[in-house]
């Protein structure tokens, strides 16, 4: 999925769960074994509310903004309990350098970002622990069912060759969406009230209603809060009844309801931005020598060695002959160091930089990678144009993107109906 990571942070003050409580302050729910208590509750409404004023999104009435944002806090709850039952954690290092992305990915130096988060209401250290809840439940969705989810060779095929793919498939498409829930086996009589309830909010949005204000307050999507924004996607990564709707949708347009697994849901196509189809990529021809430290070589012993090679071939020494002579990489010291053509990604990023830095026939200093030390040549550049590989491994990628986000939402469903939930409010059950 494509959008850009700063816009999700407008959910992630949303991750500010309940883990103590003031002996007098009152609970709103109990969740399984912890508690969502009313000033924790509030506290998040008005952050909210910030930012959907920032947004310029319409705000719905507090009763059903309180509303959603308690049932939200409940599932980001369940799921962080259970990462914790299940011993995640994530570190200061990772934390920082997940930081730091998302920093990078949003062009904005660190103290940029942070200046980013004050002008949304919230201090850098909640937003530090808001970061980190976000990574834990990733990480436990990608526990829970990520090993499941496969994509094969005959399906991205099977994929290619359909009517999707024409030359709106290399698009990208932003929507909103507002999600009306139904049970895993709705019965008739669920199946008619869900749609008609989404039948009466598309009346409302062709009537002027906000989409966004809509999808804040009815919607029960994962990004419901964001006002159903679920950001740029390729075609591959939609559910395919949004797919075939899409294709022949107008910008601006509301279309639904669509029935899918979840319940009836309404799309908005906000914009339309063309693709990538044209990719190329740098091929490198190098060899390398590599010595590392074994049963036989301490570390310090495996770099005075490598050096001492380094200055044999700065003196006059054949490449080819010292790496047959010296590399412990068996398969290309046969070959005198030869590794072949190879792109950057294959190789260990220590490697990658150096080669990709390095003038042809120009031996590099001694490198150091996790597999040991290494004298790297480039004896040739290349580039070739890969868009058919690439074309069918951004499909493989789409298409496991858009199965795995169907199983978060099954797992999800389950993990609440397995949970202990008990909304104190009536108004807000």
């Amino acid at each position: 999925m494509r959008r850009q990571i700063f816009f999700l942070l407008a959910l992630l003050p949303m991750l500010g769960v309940a883990e103590s409580s003031q002996v007098l302050d009152k609970v709103v729910a109990v969740v399984n074994d912890n508690v969502i208590t009313a000033s924790e509750l509030d506290k998040q409404v008005d952050l909210l509310r910030q930012q959907l004023v920032a947004k310029k999104v319409q705000i719905p009435p507090d009763n059903v903004l309180r509303k959603q944002v308690l049932h939200h806090l409940i599932d980001v709850d369940i799921q962080l309990q259970l990462a914790k039952r299940n011993d995640l954690n994530i570190d200061t290092h990772e934390l920082d350098e997940y930081i730091s992305k998302i920093a990078e990915t949003n062009h904005l130096t660190l103290t940029q970002l942070r200046e980013e988060i004050q002008k949304q209401g919230m201090d850098w250290e909640s937003y530090r622990e808001n970061v980190r809840k976000e990574v834990l439940i990733s990480r436990m969705q990608q526990q829970a069912v990520g090993k499941d989810v496969t994509i094969s060779s005959q399906q991205v095929e099977n994929y290619l060759k359909t009517a999707h793919f024409t030359d709106k498939e290399q698009q990208l498409y932003h929507l909103q969406n507002i999600v009306i829930p139904l049970p895993e086996e709705p019965t008739t009589e669920q199946l008619k009230r869900a749609k008609e309830k989404a039948n009466s909010l598309l009346g409302k949005i062709k009537k002027g209603a906000d989409f966004s204000m809509v999808a804040v307050a009815e919607s029960s999507g994962e990004y419901a809060l964001e006002g159903g924004d679920l950001g740029e996607r390729h075609l591959a990564e939609l559910p395919e009844v949004f797919a075939e709707r899409v294709i022949t949708m107008e910008t601006g347009e509301v279309a639904g309801p669509l029935r899918t697994d979840n319940g009836f849901q309404l799309i908005k196509l906000i914009a339309i931005q063309g693709n990538q189809d044209h990719h190329e990529v740098i091929k490198t021809h190098v060899r390398h020598i590599l010595l590392k430290a074994d049963a036989n070589t301490t570390a310090d012993d495996a770099s005075k060695k490598i050096n001492n090679i380094f200055q044999q071939i700065k003196a006059g020494k054949d490449f080819g002959v010292m790496a047959k002579q010296y590399s412990l990489d068996g398969a290309s010291a046969a070959k005198g160091g030869d590794l072949g053509w190879v792109t950057s990604d294959e190789l260990v990023p220590q490697f990658a930089e150096v080669m990709d830095k390095l003038p042809l026939n120009t031996v590099s200093d001694p490198v150091k990678s996790p597999f040991g030390w290494h004298i790297i040549e480039v004896l040739e550049r290349k580039k070739i144009d890969d868009s058919k590989a690439f074309k069918r491994q951004q499909v493989r990628e789409f298409l496991h993107q858009r199965k795995f986000n169907e199983a978060v939402q099954n797992w999800q469903q389950h993990l609440r109906a397995d949970s202990y939930v008990k909304v104190m409010d009536k108004a807000l059950a």
